[in-house]
């Protein structure tokens, strides 16, 4: 049962990034119950998904990562293709987390009147990750379910907070229109497929308890946003001075966003609040995203995990995004951009053509299977490519 429950609250703290505070602001302008129902299309959608990938990633033995999946299940051709789409977007995806920690750490200490540079900062941030995942699953786990307990404690003391100072005409004041250009983001506020091939190593190949924590562990972030964009679109109105459109169109909308609730709820300890929550938030994905980086180099790379391999491991999980975050930030938030559209392309499509491969065209044998016939794939894939249009359009749209 603990390991179940680590496993759970894996796949939440992966999932659960610092951007949700923004997510009433992307998808609220669509209103509320356009924004409820988006969440939970694409949490369904994203869930059959990952059972997908499972069922892909089960057509090998356990410990196997995405480089050999696709290297068995689809060719060599497919092979380098995903060395260069995963490692470009985990690197991206790691230099944001390391990016996010500086600035709240910095942020926190500097009102206390204590300097820290930067540097060291993002240095002490990437070692506080890196130290359990060097020791193994156990001290990650239990890294992990402190990070998300007080996750969740921040986050039941920030919705408490606001709560009283809901009012039902501002939640509902909004036209409801499909949310149809905020689909990418809420696809990768999902995004915890990296760590099915671990989550399945350390729940020792019990399918049962792996989909538990899969749907459980994902289900959890969706109550989450729900609650929030409750919250939040109670508090703020769409539109007007002030308003969720207008704090999306801020230079810096999380610091917007804060001072709103800030002066709305008239409590000062909102603004410490969200720090805190975004900074546990950002911790416990970052270290999903990691351990996920980590195996799939041990995988790729054929690099045994003792302690040699393991600091060789290290190095490779965090040097080069520490080094880009450092010194490269213009590089860093162009690659940024393309984040959304890589990342359903590698956690949408990808999975598919894994497990079509498997069960369809090298047919071949395995102790688990979603049950799900042809049309359900194809539906999941035009789905993907409904996403990955929408995406295309935005970048167009901002060149």
């Amino acid at each position: 049962m603990k390991k179940l429950m680590s496993g759970i609250f894996l796949v939440t703290g992966t999932s659960i990034g610092g951007g949700m505070i923004m997510l009433p602001a992307v998808i609220g302008v669509y209103g509320y119950l356009s924004a409820v129902s988006i969440l939970t299309a694409v949490w369904f959608f994203n869930t059959i998904i990952a059972l997908i990938f499972l069922e892909a990633n089960c057509y090998l033995p356990a410990r196997t990562n995405l480089i050999s999946m696709t290297k068995q299940l689809m060719g060599p051709r497919f092979e380098w293709l995903t060395w260069i789409i995963c490692l470009g977007f985990l690197y991206t995806i790691m230099c944001v987390y390391i990016a996010g920690m500086t600035d709240i750490i910095g942020g926190f200490l500097e009102k206390n009147a204590i300097i820290i540079p930067s540097t060291y900062l993002s240095v002490l941030s990437v070692m506080a990750v890196a130290l359990p995942i060097y020791f193994g699953m156990t001290s990650v786990s239990g890294f992990n379910r402190l990070i998300v307990t007080a996750m969740f404690l921040a986050f039941v003391i920030l919705v408490f907070l606001i709560i009283p100072h809901i009012e039902m005409d501002t939640l509902f004041n909004t036209p409801t229109r499909f949310p149809v250009m905020a689909l990418p983001i809420v696809f990768t506020s999902f995004g915890f497929l990296i760590v099915i091939p671990g989550l399945r190593t350390w729940l020792d190949d019990d399918i049962k308890k792996i989909k538990t924590a899969i749907i459980l562990g994902s289900l959890i972030p969706l109550i989450f946003y729900i609650i929030w964009i409750t919250v939040v679109m109670g508090v703020i109105p769409v539109s007007g001075k002030g308003g969720l459109q207008m704090i999306l169109e801020q230079v810096e909308p999380i610091k917007q966003m804060t001072n709103t609730l800030t002066s709305q709820a008239v409590r000062p300890a909102i603004a410490l609040f969200i720090q805190l929550f975004v900074l546990f938030a950002i911790v416990s994905s970052f270290l999903g995203i990691s351990l996920g980086l980590y195996d799939f180099l041990a995988d790729g790379c054929r690099i045994p995990k003792n302690p040699r391999g393991k600091l060789m491991l290290l190095v490779l999980t965090f040097l080069p995004s520490l080094l880009i975050a450092l010194t490269q930030e213009r590089l860093f938030l162009t690659a940024l951009g393309f984040v959304g559209l890589i990342s359903t392309v590698l956690f949408g499509l990808y999975p598919l053509m894994l497990a079509w491969s498997g069960r369809y065209l090298r047919k071949l044998p395995t102790h688990y299977q979603i049950s799900a016939h042809k049309v359900v794939f194809l539906l999941m894939g035009i789905f993907c490519m409904l996403i990955i249009g929408v995406e295309l359009l935005t970048l167009l749209w901002r060149t």
